[in-house]
């Protein structure tokens, strides 16, 4: 077993390309961490680790037993230091969450600068406007949040309050520093969730000696780490079918516009192929693997694809609704990316391409369906020769939004944090 050492308080640069962090992805089906370092031209990720999760562990993308997932943690960690010296281990981890109650929204604000509007915003006024804003979204993005869970203000954390566009004077803007005009246009994504779920989260953290940089939604990460994630004239649906929860991203224009999560995902399937072959989940889950990799016998196959095809149009509807309730985004976009190990299973993609798009929502044609693999990240550079996976971009993700926190930082004096 490697000793980690102890967390420091302070945090030094992140950009020199020599600070070592993690990001780390607990996952229902399995914990996937990655190692990596970043400069101001991107994330190198030089180490790989996946660790399948016991079946008690979680559920729906929740931890439901702290000490086994500990351990599992404490693995996936031991495997991405084995081949360092004590000097260069990590001490800091971007972690990822998910789940129903993860509440995430976008808000765009225009905000009237009442006194000297003719003068040059200054980098004080911008924090003032912002921190502004910020300070009113907390307050009703919690409310909202309550209003849904009935969770209390005081039982609810803001994860993030990430600026995603800008405008002064109707010109759009990556900072405001130094430009004039009256009227200012924000957007933000706002992030919360129950203060239950990150504190079982830091808990992990804590016991791996680290200090946690952040605590990110995942849909919002996924969707902004696609190479075309912010360019102005890109939209998007991107599907994140993990092994609890399935989380929904949707981009317009540049944008994550709206996210939504269902606890329907690989597991399901798993189950109703166990129930319906009278096997037990382990070995109901090793043949879902090979019918994925098409290495069932025929016979076998068929008799597993009628289970997964079916399981897939209830996944469908499940899909469709939460679809229905982003009614404030406007017609959906008509590309969707498909990623997380659950996107393996075929008949993920058939249901998807059988569905009557138009009959059902607001959509103008149906939409083209493309997997959200490795080679679609945009800023990361693959030093492991393991970044190959589907169900690998959303670690990746997290080491991303990282990278987009600091570079924000460092070039345009914005400070994502609370």
């Amino acid at each position: 077993m490697i000793k980690l050492p102890r967390k420091k308080s302070k945090r030094g640069p992140l950009l020199d390309g020599k600070t070592p962090i993690v990001a780390l992805d607990i996952g229902t089906e399995s914990i996937k961490s990655i190692l990596f370092t970043m400069t101001e031209y991107g994330v190198s990720v030089n180490k790989i680790s996946r660790i399948q999760q016991q079946q008690h562990a979680m559920r729906s993308g929740i931890i439901t037993n702290l000490d086994t997932v500990l351990e599992n943690c404490k693995l996936s960690i031991n495997q991405l230091l084995s081949t360092l010296k004590p000097e260069e281990y990590p001490k800091s981890v971007i972690m990822g969450i998910a789940g129903e109650y993860i509440q995430g929204v976008s808000i765009v604000v225009n905000y009237e600068r009442e006194e000297h509007f003719e003068k040059e915003v200054t980098k004080k006024e911008q924090d003032k406007i912002i921190n502004e804003v910020k300070s009113q979204i907390s307050v009703t993005g919690k409310e909202d949040l309550g209003m849904r869970t009935g969770l209390k203000n005081e039982d609810i954390e803001i994860l993030h309050i990430t600026p995603t566009g800008m405008e002064i004077g109707g010109m759009p803007v990556n900072s405001l520093i130094g430009y004039k005009g009256r009227d200012v246009k924000l957007n933000f994504y706002a992030s919360f969730a129950p203060k239950t779920y990150t504190e079982a989260l830091r808990k992990v953290a804590s016991s791996l000696n680290f200090e946690v940089l952040g605590i990110v939604s995942q849909p919002f990460a996924v969707a902004r780490a696609h190479s075309g994630g912010k360019n102005s004239n890109f939209s998007a649906i991107f599907i994140d079918v993990g092994g609890g929860t399935t989380d929904i991203a949707i981009v317009k224009n540049g944008n994550v516009g709206e996210t939504q999560m269902f606890a329907f995902g690989g597991r399901v399937f798993t189950k109703e192929l166990a129930r319906l072959t009278d096997a037990d989940f382990r070995h109901a889950e090793q043949r879902k693997i090979k019918y994925s990799e098409k290495e069932l016998p025929k016979d076998i196959m068929r008799q597993v694809q009628k289970t997964m095809y079916t399981t897939s149009t209830l996944w469908m509807r499940t899909l469709k609704v939460a679809l229905e309730s982003c009614e404030d985004i406007g017609p959906l976009p008509t590309q969707i990316f498909l990623c997380g190990g659950g996107a393996l299973l075929p008949d993920i993609k058939q249901s998807l391409m059988e569905f009557p798009w138009k009959k059902y929502l607001p959509i103008a044609v149906v939409p083209k369906i493309d997997m959200f693999t490795p080679n679609l990240l945009g800023s990361i550079t693959d030093n492991s020769g393991d970044l190959e996976n589907l169900y690998d971009i959303t670690p990746a993700s997290l080491a991303k939004f990282l990278y987009d926190m600091e570079m924000d930082r460092k070039t345009k004096d914005i400070n994502w944090e609370v």
